[in-house]
């Protein structure tokens, strides 16, 4: 898991001197980094989803064995373990997300992009809001 942070702070940290503008990329290139990263963001949270569907598992049978498999199982996927709450493939998938995201983002603000992308999402939401209203 230290792994992760320390991805996930590198791409911070990328992001933040993109924004201050110590980092730069060409528009194509930036661009396309961005295109893939939204590509694996999407295929991740289907991945999610589908992870989402193991929280309850069944066809075990009525063994206490049986039953016992079952429960680490579904806490595998998506419920953690005594020791650790975030031991499960559910939490591992949210943090490649994030760095994903982050990375992401990172490219858009390294091409000068990633101000118009936040004002759009804004848009969006708003207009989502309005709707609801």
């Amino acid at each position: 898991m230290a792994d992760t942070e320390s991805h996930l702070k590198t791409w911070q940290n990328f992001k933040e001197q993109s924004i201050n503008g110590q980092f730069k990329l060409d528009t194509e290139i930036g661009r396309a980094l961005y295109n893939r990263c939204e590509e694996l963001r999407q295929q991740l949270l289907r991945i999610r989803q589908d992870v989402e569907g193991v929280r309850y598992l069944s066809g075990y049978g009525g063994l206490p064995s049986a039953n016992e498999l079952r429960v680490k199982f579904e806490q595998k996927a998506t419920g953690g373990a005594p020791h650790d709450p975030n031991d499960n493939a559910l939490a591992r998938i949210d943090q490649h997300i994030e760095i994903v995201t982050t990375m992401r983002d990172a490219y858009l603000a390294a091409i000068g992009r990633l101000q118009a992308v936040d004002e759009e999402s804004s848009r969006t939401l708003t207009a989502q809001g309005d709707e609801i209203n």
